[in-house]
């Protein structure tokens, strides 16, 4: 169970990472930025958006349940707690 708990605490400070960056850095958006940096952000952003989200989220689960060492019974818990969040993310 601890080690669970580490590696979904190391994947919740990687998704941290770029909020923290932006951040500190004080960084604005600008439209004036160049075309090839926006869409690079816009990419990042249609992956949870129809049908994008369904291939993430597929990917995650994939990648999730060899983390966890083909284990079912949190691999299911964790493919809930994802499709809850990416089915937020639509929502919103």
């Amino acid at each position: 169970m601890l080690l669970i708990a580490r590696r979904t605490a190391l994947a919740a400070a990687l998704l941290l990472v770029m909020p923290l960056t932006v951040w500190l850095s004080g960084w604005l958006w600008q439209p004036g930025l160049p075309v090839t940096m926006l869409k690079s952000l816009w990419w990042v952003t249609e992956t949870v958006t129809q049908p994008w989200g369904i291939i993430t989220h597929v990917v995650l689960c994939g990648w999730f349940l060899w983390c966890l060492r083909f284990r079912l019974r949190a691999a299911l818990i964790l493919f809930l707690i994802l499709a809850a969040a990416i089915l937020a993310g639509q929502g919103a």
